[in-house]
């Protein structure tokens, strides 16, 4: 790297770049612009706030009548560029900056020259080198007609890379500028592509030798420096020098300027920059070269890399530049924002980490690119990958600006190649890709927006030079369909939008969403509603997610389903795109009309600040909400420890399973994902008690805490809770494993203890603190307590909670709970629903049969236990309840003879929708058979989860004789080997018959006496099953089959009959890819298409063995 002289060199040092950066100054703002620059200030892109290119002050919140000189000396009285500006006079200024360069020029003698020539020769020597040291000379500007951003060669050069290559083109070594310097004899050819530095290296020999320091150069007398660009046809060469030489007043002639070059030979040194860019080669030039081994001078000869051929036949001296250095990009950014530190460091951190600016910072003149998009853009993020992107793209424009229209086309066309790409995941594309939408590939590689590769490939492929910018033009593009006036290309943009239609493809299409909303209101409005419309469309009843699906497959992670918040991602998008380019207003409507009666999660520990903030603005979204979840998580580190183990139990055999069929066993992917899911949920939680939304008017109908895990700093979630307390109206309050809690937040709970309507525990033990915390909460409806001893505190005294309608019990160890309910518990005449499970009732039955028949407005109504000594007096209290509507019983104390006593009085529960008994056992048949008998006169029946046991398996005809007479029943649960080959054939005729036609899910899971055989005539026959949803036919895990060929096909055939079909749930049949193939073939045509969803892959903790 090269660095003369003292000055060190700011950016903003220029006014006009300082004028420039004003391109996005307020209209409204005052002073000029023009009278800001010229005081020092360049503009900041905040509001009204300039800063001092030399002092750094920065002033703001103008006035119309404020004069910036005056205002800039009052406050910051010790700028040195002040000073200097005030203590001139303006005339003595501006004669000042025109002082011509006099420094004493010693010119050689040469004995061999007459004195008039050797007049000639020391004039033309001045001359030179006032021009190499002119501003006008040493001021490199990359974009003069967009621009006035310039280098300063005389202060500021960077080190180019540099190679010196053979006669084959193969590169020989590496070069250093003194290198070059020292072996310009003959003809050296410097090739390079557009923008790698060329002229900034022949104009830098140039001024070297103008110095007069550089010892490498002072055996050249003379040094021409010739832009062959701006030679004119019929122009001599003693015309193209004084050309050159503006502002001279000597006329050189060609008879002189040969005399010259004769007597001289090698002492002179042309620098002839850009040869091969005009359709012509000036006929001087050709002379030099092809004359050269009679003149003898030194030519150093710039050429694109393309356009080379020609000149390598008279090159001595082949170099080529390739590309540019980082360090060198660091060097020239160090020195022109040596004025924001804080800048530099961020940029630099960011350069290191990233790929793309490694991928563009090739050239020098991507560099100033890069400079000049961050002048005129001061107020944007200068250091992302998008500011790389637009700044390439001006770059392109630029180097092109008498092609400004079909660099435009080209753009166009290449965002079309990327639009199709980005919605293919296609990265690499080929002469056909390009010929199908019209692009050539040749304009495309001649500027920069393709690039080429062949070697070792039988076909070459194109790619844009990073993803991302591939991914920005494709937003570019998309941006102009969506805004198009034209219906067809609108369309297009619709189509491609409307491909987006999965959270996996939201998540996956999320940076290309934000690029397409960087460029217009109008496309963030058509995107943001697209995104909300998604939303509604996941939350239908008829509609299954991804992540519904992922966790179905695997059940040992039904457990994490709180961590997938697919909707929540969404509309943290659909939220951050809507403060994107200023239409935030446009689309808070669009984001208030979703918000509307739905459920909303935010998690404390890192919460959805979109959202909230949202909120904050727009405050009447509280009252749209019907519920807001908090959620506070804190995952132990064992807890993947504990994940494997109980998928071990789980899964205790290793299988082993033939190559075809692998696919049916596979290894859990997101085990591996585990370990760094479970870090997230143990970081420090972000502190947002200073939220401060706005409550005067508007508040949350309900607002839900769910705490999971022991978690530390309490202290922080206090101050969280308390800013949301008081959003809402109503409070429920769900803890899981978190001891503590309740006593930690008492300031949240005593300040807002009648607003609570809902509390659950599980694995916790509450002390006397926090029992007595929660009976003030004097509003409570439900209580829920399970997997915790019972807190006989709290149970003596539910009698308090006069408003309770839900008591759910369920302890850990067949305990005694309902010795603690207290007498005033039967006083509770508005409890609807009694849940007791894993409960011991060896002494109190009778005290329960009391409390149940006092519950005159019970519902539903669950029992669990070993031993009910009074279950009949129970079950006379519950029949005289008419509003039954759900009954759930299970536990050993259900013996056959019991169960004959329960079907003598289901004609006393004419309303009831849910009867579960799925756990009782029958091991009589005739009585067995009396209790399903019984079941016809259940009318109103919706869901039927029949018992099990040998007394069961013998009357399964009888069962599925029943359903003639259930015709409101929506979901049928057969218990595990029950039903065999002809057992199924009847369901298939009773199917036919239309005895099933309102069933929604039907569960014949693990019935391993059907054989295929079995399931094939079932299949052919199915039909009449508008409304199925869901069908599981299952194995057992470690009883796989391989699916029978004619099976398959029936079972294919079968699930095209049946239109609402969502679900197919058959683990353990083990599927070739063949049997896939065709499965998929028919889900294209099936009416619920792609959200068909084919469950039959076991997600193993550990790889299957496999056999060939």
């Amino acid at each position: 790297m090269f660095l003369e002289g003292s000055k060190f060199q700011n950016i903003f040092e220029d006014e006009k770049v300082r004028l420039e950066s004003f391109q996005g100054w307020p209209e409204n703002a005052h002073p000029d612009p023009k009278k800001l620059a010229r005081a020092g200030f360049f503009y900041k892109g905040q509001r009204d706030t300039v800063q001092c290119f030399y002092c750094a002050g920065c002033l703001g919140n103008w006035d119309e009548n404020d004069d910036p000189w005056k205002q800039h000396a009052e406050l910051f009285p010790e700028c040195e560029f002040l000073k200097s500006f005030t203590n001139l006079d303006p005339i003595d200024y501006v004669l000042m900056q025109l002082v011509p360069h006099q420094e004493k020029i010693k010119t050689p003698k040469n004995s061999d020259l007459d004195a008039p020539t050797e007049d000639w020769l020391t004039k033309l020597r001045h001359q030179l080198m006032d021009m190499y040291n002119n501003p006008q000379f040493t001021k490199l500007l990359s974009f003069a007609n967009c621009s006035n951003v310039s280098i300063d060669l005389k202060s500021l050069f960077a080190d180019i890379s540099v190679t010196a290559k053979d006669t084959k083109n193969q590169p020989l070594k590496q070069l250093t500028l003194p290198d070059i310097l020292s072996d310009l004899v003959d003809i050296t050819m410097i090739e390079g592509e557009a923008g790698s530095g060329k002229t900034a290296l022949l104009r830098k020999i140039a001024i070297l030798w103008a110095s007069g320091t550089c010892p490498m150069l002072s055996r050249f007398i003379l040094v021409f420096y010739i832009s062959v660009t701006f030679i004119e046809k019929q122009q001599t060469l003693s015309q193209i020098i004084s050309k050159h030489l503006t502002g001279s007043s000597t006329s050189l002639t060609e008879d002189i300027l040969l005399k010259i070059i004769k007597q001289l030979k090698n002492q002179v040194l042309f620098l002839l920059d850009d040869y091969g860019t005009k359709d012509f080669v000036p006929e001087p030039i050709e002379n030099l070269l092809q004359k050269n081994h009679w003149n003898r001078v030194s030519l150093a000869v710039t050429v694109r890399t393309d356009q080379g051929k020609k000149l390598r036949q008279y090159a001595r001296t082949i170099l080529s530049i390739q590309d540019f250095p980082l360090y060198s990009s660091m060097y020239i950014y160090r020195h022109l924002f040596s004025h924001d530190i804080p800048f530099l460091k961020t940029f630099f951190t960011k350069m290191e980490f990233s790929d793309i600016f490694k991928a563009v910072l090739k050239t020098p003149m991507f560099t100033c690119a890069l400079c000049v998009f961050w002048i005129q853009n001061p107020n944007r993020e200068l250091s992302s990958d998008i500011s790389v992107c637009k700044a390439y793209l001006m770059y392109t424009k630029l180097k092109h600006p008498r092609e400004t229209e079909r660099v435009e086309a080209l753009v166009s066309l290449c965002g079309d190649l990327a639009l199709d790409g980005v919605f293919k995941s296609q990265f690499d594309f080929t002469d056909e890709d390009l010929i199908a939408i019209g692009l050539s590939g040749e304009d495309a590689l001649s500027f920069g927006l393709l690039s080429k590769f062949t070697s070792q490939r039988l076909r070459p492929i194109y790619r844009f030079f990073y993803p991302t910018f591939q991914e920005f033009l494709a937003s570019q593009r998309m941006d102009d369909l969506l805004q198009s006036e034209n219906e067809i290309m609108k369309e297009k943009g619709l189509g491609y939008l409307q491909q987006i239609n999965t959270y996996s493809q939201v998540e996956e299409q999320s940076n290309y969403l934000k690029l397409c909303c960087l460029h217009s209101a109008e496309t963030t409005s058509v995107i943001v509603s697209h995104l909300l419309f998604l939303l509604n469309k996941f939350e239908t009843p008829d509609s299954q997610t991804d992540i519904e699906f992922s966790l179905k497959q695997n059940p040992l992670l039904t457990d994490l389903k709180q961590f997938s918040r697919g909707n929540e991602k969404v509309l943290i998008l659909a939220i951050q795109l809507s403060a994107m380019v200023n239409s935030a207003s446009q689309c808070a409507s669009l984001i208030l009309q979703y918000l509307k009666g739905k459920d909303i999660c935010v998690d404390l520990s890192f919460p959805n600040m979109p959202l909230l903030l949202f909120l904050k603005k727009y405050p009447e979204g509280l009252s749209f909400i019907r519920s807001l979840r908090l959620a506070i998580y804190k995952t132990e580190s064992s807890t993947l420890s504990k994940f494997l183990e109980l998928s071990t139990a789980y899964f205790p055999d290793i299988p082993t399973v033939e190559h075809d069929y692998s696919m049916a066993l596979r290894l859990n992917p997101d085990i591996p994902k585990m370990v760094n899911l479970f870090d997230y949920f143990t970081q420090t939680p972000v502190d947002i008690s200073d939220l401060d939304i706005n409550t005067s008017q508007h508040k949350i109908a309900l607002l839900k805490i769910d705490v999971n895990g022991s978690i530390s700093d309490l202290d922080t979630y206090l101050g969280n809770l308390l800013a949301f307390l008081s959003l809402a109206d109503h409070i429920e309050l769900r803890l899981s494993q978190s001891p503590g809690f309740i006593e930690a937040v008492w300031p949240c709970i005593d300040l807002y203890s009648t607003s609570f309507v809902k509390c659950s525990f599980h694995g916790i033990e509450l002390n006397m603190t926090e029992q007595d915390l929660i009976l003030q909460m004097s509003s409570l409806e439900s209580l829920q307590m399970t997997q915790m001893n019972p807190p006989e505190y709290l149970l003596s005294h539910l009698d308090r909670f006069r408003q309770l309608k839900e008591l759910i019990m369920n302890p850990p160890n067949d305990v005694e709970v309902v010795r603690f309910f207290p007498d005033g518990f039967k006083e509770l005449r508005d409890l609807e629903k009694l849940v007791l499970n894993n409960v011991n009732l060896s002494k109190d039955s009778g005290k329960l049969a009391e409390f149940i028949a006092a519950f005159s407005n019970l519902t539903c109504f669950h029992l669990e236990c070993d031993q009910c000594p009074e279950f009949k007096k129970v079950f006379e209290g519950l029949s005289h309840n008419r509003n039954i509507q759900e009954i759930n019983l299970r536990g050993r104390f259900l013996y056959d003879s019991l169960m004959v006593y329960l079907a003598s009085l289901l004609p006393l529960f004419p309303n009831l929708k849910i009867f579960d008994i799925k756990n009782m056992y029958f091991n009589n048949m005739e009585r067995a058979n009396i209790f399903v008998v019984a079941l016809p006169c259940l009318t109103q029946l919706e869901e039927l989860y029949l018992p099990g046991g040998c007394g069961i398996r013998m009357i399964p005809e009888t069962i599925i004789q029943q359903f003639q007479y259930l015709r409101n029943l929506r979901i049928i649960s057969f218990p595990s080997n029950v039903l065999n080959d002809a057992c199924l054939l009847q369901l298939a005729h009773a199917v036919r018959e239309g005895h099933l036609s309102n069933i929604e899910k039907l569960d014949l899971h693990a019935n391993h006496d059907i054989t295929q055989s079995g399931w094939r005539d079932f299949f052919q026959l199915v039909d009449h099953l508008p409304k199925l949803n869901t069908l599981s036919i299952s194995r057992a895990y470690g009883r796989e089959i391989k699916t029978d060929p004619l099976t398959f096909i029936a079972l294919v055939q079968c699930v095209a009959r049946l239109p609402s079909l969502r679900s197919l749930s058959m683990f353990s049949w083990l599927l070739d890819e063949k049997d896939i193939e065709m499965f998929n073939d028919m889900r294209k045509k099936h009416p619920q298409g792609e959200r068909f969803e084919l469950q039959w892959q076991w997600f193993l903790p550990f790889a299957a063995i496999v056999k060939d």
